[in-house]
């Protein structure tokens, strides 16, 4: 009796041991996230972002999804032709496909890489760049409306790929 005794407290000091480890491991990258600006980026053992609270309530424009008018001009930004100082191209590709130069960029035409994704997460994602990729944010260069464009532009690459 006394031997299953120490065997259940010796699986109670490792499963211990265990859960306090990984909460020190979970403490110090939110330490680091918080330090460094990036706090709402979901910590410890989840891929998905999270919104940051001040993009948490950015919504598309209504129509501009399909409006050719937007997409033109969404165009023009993801090409770097409105504003040499973003040019998508160079890493998404002129199908949203990443190139070389941006291996490890999202691939615009996956559906299932992104269809779950909120506008308002893109948006963030724009403004701020994307934490831990060569993403870079381009909100002191384009306005509002220019990144909800581009991102119109963008989310047609997967519209053009459902089966």
């Amino acid at each position: 009796m006394r031997q299953g005794t120490d065997l259940t407290g010796q699986r109670n000091g490792w499963a211990v041991a265990l859960l306090t480890g990984a909460m020190l491991v979970a403490g110090t990258v939110g330490h680091f996230a918080l330090t460094s600006g990036l706090s709402e980026l979901a910590l410890a053992g989840s891929s998905s972002e999270q919104v940051p609270p001040e993009y948490g309530t950015k919504v598309m424009p209504a129509g501009w999804r399909t409006d050719p008018t937007a997409l033109a001009a969404g165009k023009a930004i993801y090409e770097g032709k409105a504003n040499p100082e973003v040019n998508c191209v160079h890493c998404h590709g002129s199908d949203g496909k990443p190139t070389r130069m941006g291996k490890g960029a999202m691939d615009l035409s996956d559906l299932k890489e992104h269809a779950q994704d909120s506008d308002a997460l893109w948006f963030g994602r724009l403004a701020e760049g994307k934490p831990g990729t060569k993403m870079p944010g381009y909100k002191t260069k384009l306005t509002e409306e220019q990144r909800w464009q581009v991102i119109a532009y963008m989310r047609s690459f997967s519209a053009k790929s459902k089966p």
